[in-house]
């Protein structure tokens, strides 16, 4: 009997030293989502534009303290950072992070890590970059547990982020990373520089009088660094299209919104639109499907928009105590009341939310509405206060967040924020807005004239 016991435990000893440990990989904790992409400030980094640097000018950050444990700090985590390096060594860590070693021609070092796409959170804007750097890498070298000599040039697009110190191989004094790596090219300057270009969705609908948007995407090959124009034909007569922004910024690599607007007297029927990129002497071009139809009924499905029911009555929105407002101080959009959120300098919540459902006939499903910020804070580059926009499911679970504003987006005046809530047709939706104030100086984040308009 012993001697069957411990011929099983041998057996587990040797399955345990011969079953490699990436089998019981798992993703990371610390300021995980800082490094993915999932955390509220992710919204601060332009994707759309990059900046240059090198090693030593990384270094020489200040890293804060203490490190924030989900916000970003300005300018080194909200900027997406191009180095040209040598890559010495590689590795595969236990959270499934490729670890990679830069170093410069003066012998100064600092990491940068791709995650695993499995461990980047739903909705994260930095999916598709991360994505397409595992599979860069992948196609050159595989990643192990141990680590592995490269010594190859490489350039290394990637967002910034201070990790905590603990004797990482190749870290920086400051702890400064390139994390997550967004896009790594090999051998720069020995390739074709190329970009590719996509649409997505490449299937749409719109009725006419109404919009319809799709995605149009670039991503920057072979060390392409030019700014690339969007244009496009072969529309149907009476729908314009347009494009924000107009042209992706250098290198290249980046998203525009394609808005269709069909006029009321839009030619019905399947159209084959080509979307046409070109930038550095290079062109390509891309096709959507769009299809308009008939001219349905538009109408607005929130009730009291515009707040006007005053603060007796403030049914059917859900808020806070206090956010109904008719004072000068913040005056409304139109109208006589707003909904004010905020604005006290001190730690505090507040939020205004309304549930509606969506008919399973809609064809288009706008929500939009007016937006003021005014803060006292003076920084420029971190959001102290911040009002996220979301919508939940009538359980209160996130299906999605529209946009995150804040103290960094203050400005005289109100702005119309548009969004498509198309895809919720047929579910019953929260429209949830939550703004949070830190310990000093106020930002007041004002709404007014909230719509959803639905057409059938």
């Amino acid at each position: 009997m012993m001697q069957h016991l411990r011929r099983r435990l041998l057996l587990l000893a040797v399955i345990l030293f011969v079953v490699p440990s990436a089998l019981f990989a798992q993703c990371g904790v610390e300021r995980w989502s800082v490094k993915t992409g999932t955390d509220a400030d992710s919204g601060l980094v332009n994707l759309n534009s990059s900046s240059t640097t090198t090693i030593a000018a990384m270094r020489a950050f200040t890293a804060p303290n203490p490190i924030p444990s989900n916000n970003r700090v300005g300018p080194a985590e909200t900027t997406q950072w191009v180095i040209n390096a040598t890559l010495t060594v590689y590795k595969l860590e236990g959270d499934s992070d490729y670890h990679l070693v830069l170093s410069d021609a003066s012998g100064n070092t600092m990491i940068a890590e791709i995650p695993s796409p499995t461990c980047v959170g739903a909705g994260s804007p930095f999916f598709s970059g991360i994505q397409n750097a595992r599979a860069e890498f992948d196609a050159r070298f595989t990643a192990t547990t141990s680590f592995q000599t490269a010594n190859i040039p490489v350039q290394v697009r990637g967002v910034g982020m201070f990790d905590f110190l603990h004797g990482q191989t190749g870290v920086a004094p400051n702890g400064i990373e390139l994390h997550p790596v967004l896009d790594v090219i090999f051998n720069p300057g020995t390739q074709t520089p190329d970009f590719a270009l996509s649409a997505s969705p490449g299937s749409i609908s719109v009725a006419q009088g109404g919009t319809t948007t799709s995605t149009v995407s670039t991503t920057v090959s072979g060390g392409f660094n030019s700014a690339i124009s969007l244009s496009a034909s072969g529309l149907p007569a009476g729908v314009t299209a347009a494009f924000s922004p107009a042209s992706i910024g250098a290198p290249g690599s980046g998203s525009s919104t394609l808005t269709f607007t069909a006029g009321s007297t839009a030619t019905v029927g399947t159209s084959t639109v080509t979307i046409s990129a070109s930038g550095g002497g290079v062109s390509h071009s891309t096709t959507v499907s769009l299809s308009v139809s008939a001219t349905g009924v538009t109408t607005q499905i929130l009730g009291n928009p515009g707040f006007e029911n005053g603060s007796a009555n403030t049914a059917p929105w859900t808020l806070t105590a206090g956010v109904i407002n008719n004072s000068a101080s913040e005056p409304p959009h139109s109208g006589s009341w707003d909904a004010w959120l905020d604005g006290y300098g001190t730690t505090h919540t507040d939020t205004a939310l309304q549930q509606v459902t969506i008919p399973s006939t809609a064809t288009a499903a706008t929500l939009s509405f007016f937006l003021h910020i005014d803060s006292a804070e003076t920084s420029t580059s971190t959001a102290f206060d911040k009002l996220t926009v979301q919508i939940r499911n009538s359980s209160g679970t996130v299906l999605s967040t529209l946009a995150t504003y804040s103290n960094l987006n203050k400005a005289a005046g109100y702005s119309q924020k548009t969004f498509n809530l198309l895809s919720f047709k047929g579910q019953t939706i929260q429209v949830f807005f939550k703004g949070v104030e830190d310990s000093t100086l106020q930002t007041s984040f004002v709404l007014d004239d909230v719509t959803l308009n639905v057409t059938q």
